[in-house]
């Protein structure tokens, strides 16, 4: 039971993305409204707690290496909790950015350290096994969290995903009380914390686990584009934004059964050969499918499709990355998860820039490219 409850834990810190990021998206129409600004400028509120989520990572990750994981891990769910408390009263846009960003931060050090915490419990194929039932949460949690920040949205305007990300920050302050530590005191990096820093040097020469990296990253490129894509999609189509959420909900749906097959097929690097083969034949077909305006329904069966493969890699390319960089654990889950957050603030603002449909096409197609670029190239090593 207590493995089931740390696991379990590690799942929903592994989520903080989806419940900083989903559970706002279906906010950003009425960001516009509230504001009076263009959609491109509501969608800076995803790049901030993005750009949040990568710089917690960076930071976060190798200091874990250091200090130990449960101590930086209580610091952050309580950075998270008081940011979001914040938000609820923020009383101008650019504040709110601000704390988005805050929020990004604390939730990075949640995910980085909870997947350090697996890698100092497992390794080999029960790093990929332990790894699959954590991400099962990460594919939840895009699920409930949009349909959530929709009924939000839909009940209180933009404060309401603010509300709803406070009450999952608090209760996460009270259940990592419970949350040992798992890097002993002799296992723990020695050098000074600017000294600690360079641990990133031995990541980026380490040529399989940084295009593992990159692969990742790429496919991460899909998810984040359909959150900040979805919103003005369903509006455009003149549906409420409840829609929005069950609209996410429904697509998470396949992430998380991406996510948990991944176990079952093998090993990290077979996983991350069948998501880049999936996410080109399919990211084609969702190119002729904006491109040539067909209805909703289409987009939603074929980014579902796609959020499969993504799903899939979530689980395979984390478990071949950080079982090829063991030493330098917490700097490859930093890197990792930063990654994928820096491409999620760029691709964010792209998904709103001239046509929607064209953007769109276009970010898919190139992201899926990458993919399969960077699976050949780490399997070059």
């Amino acid at each position: 039971m207590k493995r089931i409850y740390l696991l379990s834990v590690l799942g929903i810190l592994t989520a903080l993305a989806s419940v900083v990021n989903n559970m706002f998206s279906p906010a950003m129409p009425d960001l516009v409204n509230t504001f009076g600004i263009e959609a491109s400028t509501a969608q800076l509120g995803l790049t901030a707690s993005l750009l949040g989520l990568a710089l917690g990572q960076v930071i976060i990750g190798p200091l874990s290496d250091r200090l130990g994981r449960r101590g930086p891990l209580l610091a952050s769910m309580v950075l998270l909790a008081l940011a979001s408390m914040a938000s609820l009263i923020a009383p101008s846009l650019s504040l709110l950015l601000g704390l988005r960003v805050v929020q990004g931060l604390s939730a990075g050090g949640g995910i980085v350290i909870a997947r350090s915490m697996a890698s100092d419990m497992s390794q080999g194929n029960e790093l990929i096994k332990t790894l699959a039932f954590i991400n099962v949460f990460n594919g939840l949690f895009p699920i409930f969290t949009p349909m959530a920040g929709g009924a939000l949205t839909q009940a209180m305007g933009w404060q309401g995903p603010m509300l709803g990300t406070t009450i999952v920050a608090v209760v996460l302050c009270v259940a990592c009380l419970f949350v040992p530590e798992s890097l002993p005191t002799e296992r723990r990096v020695t050098t000074s914390a600017v000294a600690t820093m360079s641990l990133f040097n031995k990541v980026f020469h380490n040529h399989t686990c940084l295009y593992t990296i990159l692969h990742q990253g790429a496919a991460l490129a899909v998810l984040f584009g359909n959150i900040a894509l979805t919103p003005f999609l369903v509006v455009r189509c003149g549906y409420s934004p409840s829609t929005i959420g069950y609209a996410l909900g429904a697509n998470g749906i396949f992430t998380a059964l991406g996510a948990g097959s991944a176990a079952a097929m093998g090993s990290g690097e077979r996983g991350m050969r069948i998501c880049s083969t999936g996410l080109l034949a399919s990211g084609i077909v969702m190119s002729v499918v904006l491109l040539g305006g067909m209805p909703f329904w289409c987009y939603e069966v074929v980014i579902s499709l796609m959020l499969f493969f993504v799903g899939v890699t979530l689980t395979s390319s984390s478990g071949r990355a950080m079982d090829s960089a063991r030493a330098q654990a917490g700097t490859a889950s930093a890197l990792l998860g930063a990654v994928g957050f820096v491409v999620g603030a760029l691709v964010a603002p792209l998904m709103g820039l001239g046509n929607l449909m064209t953007s769109a096409a276009v970010v898919y197609v190139v992201a899926a490219v990458l993919n399969a670029l960077f699976t050949h190239l780490s399997n070059r090593g």
